[in-house]
């Protein structure tokens, strides 16, 4: 039973706080373009503490299922100074926007923070070469830092996956630094199959970086950066109906778990 509750108030906090976020950036931007913001609530229901502010009251209600930014003019229009209906259409928009930008800032730095606190990533920077992929017949050797793919930039694993299967099989340039010195290595990847999915592999096992703030902090970064990105290609897929929802689950988590350069 105790249990149980403790749960259940983790989860009303965590509700509440993510519920208090996006109410909040509605507020600060509604403040930000001079629109009267008359309440500000988190929860329904009965009030259980409220304070009367200059401008605004703030209250905390009995139900953690919701909240909101009661504006002057937002339910019915107003021509008073301050109100919602008489701001121009971009600060509308602006503001109606607010809460879930700020969700997906808050997301973004919570999925930072913890990327870059877990450590152990994996590096450029090749151990060894699988035998007989791609990696060891066109002379990839252990302690070469692969640099770039096809005059790209490479910074993640992730990276590297993705610019080797993009490539469908076809001959690929590698920029590595090898003694201190750039050298530049044409390779055809290695096809495989899994699940009817042509995988391409160029057969290399990468070292795990040094586990230091600076790289892990490096790590993070590009791996919230890369994280953003795919959320973006993944909706575009899903919206131009190049792809359903179950496919768009299933192949990138086949493609994500599965390849090993």
């Amino acid at each position: 039973m105790i249990s149980f509750l403790i749960s259940a108030l983790k989860i009303i906090f965590l509700l509440g706080f993510l519920i208090f976020i996006h109410e909040g950036g509605h507020f600060l931007v509604a403040k930000l373009c001079k629109v009267k913001v008359n309440e500000f609530a988190i929860g329904f229901g009965p009030t259980l503490l409220q304070k009367q502010g200059k401008e605004t009251k703030y209250a905390l209600r009995l139900i953690p299922l919701g909240g909101f930014v009661n504006m002057l003019g937002e339910e019915e229009r107003s021509s008073d100074i301050g109100s919602f209906s008489e701001a121009s259409i971009p600060k509308r928009m602006a503001i109606i926007v607010a809460g879930g930008f700020v969700n997906i800032i808050f997301g973004l730095i919570a999925y930072f923070i913890l990327v870059s606190v877990s450590g152990n990533y994996i590096s450029t920077k090749v151990e060894s070469v699988v035998p007989n992929y791609a990696a060891e017949k066109y002379g990839i050797q252990s302690g070469d830092n692969l640099l770039k793919i096809n005059d790209k930039k490479v910074r993640l694993k992730s990276d590297i996956d993705k610019a080797v299967q993009k490539s469908k099989g076809n001959r690929i340039k590698l920029t590595i630094e090898r003694n201190n010195k750039i050298k530049e290595i044409y390779l055809i990847p290695t096809k495989e199959e899994l699940d009817n999915i042509e995988i391409y592999k160029i057969g290399v096992i990468f070292a795990v970086s040094e586990n230091s703030f600076i790289n892990n902090v490096y790590y993070g970064l590009w791996d919230t950066v890369d994280f953003s990105l795919s959320i973006i290609d993944n909706l575009k897929l899903l919206f131009t109906g190049n792809v359903g929802v179950d496919q768009l689950t299933r192949t990138s988590w086949n493609i994500r778990s599965s390849i090993e350069n």
